[in-house]
């Protein structure tokens, strides 16, 4: 039974791949390139060390050098060995031919044409990458296309019922933090996970060929953690006894299921608590000439100071002592440059900051550990918050920032919201997202890619992050349709 945790695979990420392999991938011939990293994987170096029985030759040797490597060397596996799994989900990931991604748009964009997709795809504003030697389009890509032009979403043949102005409940909110110092919210959240009928039965059927009766299931799902604005946190309902309920101050904090299902069936759970958003001025507070020097460190894959990173933090700092100008500089590097786009699974990224920074394109979490990475660069502490946003009418998976500077101490920052704001000229907001949030926020999260309790050991469909729950059945990790999950709103009381 698999006793090794696969998602620590993934902080090798930056080591590489061997050139062929990395040729084929870039290329999109997964399936060979997976073959490959087999073939490397199954390797023994002792056979295959420079000898001459490796020249085909058997000569007598009084004695075989012993190798220092004899399965190679342990980070390029563990690279290969993320990278295969990788490999494994983007093709799920990237779906539309060009063919299709137009008729996608024509079916919902009046007046659509073939020429105004070559635009947008010159201009970049589609993810895409080559699967098997054809270009493919991100799954979503007519989603981010619609959301982030507005002459499209004019367009729309069948638009969908507006609700209630987002901007105007956050431009309410600011006003009665900025007059009465604070917002707060009662919150009550129902949600579920579990497998799919078909995953469970595809389970179960490889169980009983293997001499099993039942399929061992483990489940998580995000709960709230206490930090700086929850509090009054109350567990309230489980479908089940829980197996774990992690405390709550854990960096991703859970509650987990273990069982021996011989019928699928989800877990669930209901919780309420309390977020109270305190307003601020960042600048109201000359900042302490000594600073702090915690989370400012490299956390690969994903926060490692590349060149192109250090050399942006340094042009976005350079005659900058201050450090809040510093992060405020970031800021709107971020929130005027990085544009809206829906990205596919966190797990086929290899480096966010850096392609985020370089293609000025991504969402709220890839927005926010750009602002994190950028800040640790130039030395200002920054870390990671996330779990849901919460209004009377949705919810929705959420992430955002927090940086320190003292003696403030630690303060917010929404990339995400900040874009929104800039893009639709309303500087009040775009400002107010740095340095503050609103109560509409369920935190889960504190820490950036870090392992459950107890851990995760099949690979997470999200490494990340957690928002919506993970489901691991007979020691591998489920992912995309293989899982079932649910967030629903019970109650929201302003206070």
């Amino acid at each position: 039974m698999n006793t090794r945790d696969w998602n620590e695979t993934l902080r090798s990420l930056n080591v590489g791949l061997p050139d062929d392999v990395e040729r084929l991938k870039a290329a999109g011939y997964y399936e060979e390139a997976i073959a490959r990293i087999d073939a490397y994987l199954a390797e023994d170096w002792t056979k295959t060390q420079n000898s001459p029985y490796s020249q085909g030759l058997c000569p007598h040797m009084d004695v075989q050098p012993e190798n220092p490597t004899p399965h190679g060397v342990d980070v390029l596996r563990d690279a290969m060995i993320a990278q295969r799994e990788i490999m494994r989900r983007i093709p799920a990931e990237y779906t539309w031919s060009k063919a299709d991604a137009i008729a996608e748009m024509q079916r919902r964009v009046k007046d659509f044409t073939p020429e105004e997709f070559e635009m947008l795809d010159r201009e970049n504003r589609m993810d895409w990458r080559f699967v098997e030697g054809e270009k493919r389009y991100q799954n979503r890509f007519a989603s981010t296309l619609i959301a982030t032009h507005a002459d499209l979403a004019r367009r729309q043949i069948d638009p969908p019922a507006q609700p209630d102005s987002e901007k105007e409940r956050c431009r309410r909110l600011h006003e009665k933090m900025a007059e009465q110092g604070s917002a707060s919210a009662r919150i009550t959240l129902k949600a579920s996970v579990g497998m799919s009928d078909e995953a469970f039965a595809a389970a179960l059927a490889k169980a009983k060929a293997e001499g099993r009766d039942a399929v061992h299931v483990r489940a998580w799902l995000p709960l709230p953690a206490a930090c700086l604005s929850q509090s009054d946190i109350e567990l309230e309902e489980f479908t089940e006894e829980p197996t774990v309920i992690a405390p709550e101050n854990a960096p991703q904090r859970t509650v987990c299921w273990e069982a021996d299902l011989t019928e699928n069936r989800s877990f669930g759970v209901q919780y309420s608590y309390r977020n109270t958003a305190v307003y601020t001025d960042p600048f109201d507070t000359p900042s302490a000439p000594e600073q702090p020097d915690f989370d400012t460190e490299e956390q690969p894959s994903h926060i490692v100071f590349t060149p192109y990173i250090k050399a942006l933090a340094a042009q976005l700092t350079a005659g900058i002592t201050d450090p809040m100008e510093k992060a405020k500089r970031i800021y709107d590097y971020v929130t005027l440059n990085v544009r809206y786009h829906y990205q596919p699974s966190y797990f086929i990224h290899e480096s966010l900051p850096e392609h985020c920074a370089r293609d000025r394109r991504g969402d709220c979490g890839i927005m926010s550990v750009t602002f994190i990475t950028l800040c640790r660069a130039a030395g200002i502490p920054a870390r990671w918050q996330s779990g849901l946003y919460v209004t009377p009418d949705e919810v929705g998976c959420h992430d955002w920032a927090m940086f320190y500077v003292a003696p403030k101490g630690w303060l917010y920052a929404d990339c995400s919201f900040g874009a929104s704001m800039a893009r639709r000229g309303d500087e009040t907001l775009r400002q107010h997202y740095f340095g503050n949030l609103d109560p509409d926020r369920m935190v889960a999260n504190s820490v950036f890619a870090a392992p459950f309790t107890p851990p995760m050991l099949g690979f997470r469909a999200d490494p990340c992050d957690n928002q919506t729950g993970e489901v691991e059945a007979d020691g591998v990790g489920l992912y995309g349709d293989e899982t079932v999950s649910s967030k629903e709103l019970v109650q929201y009381i302003e206070e």
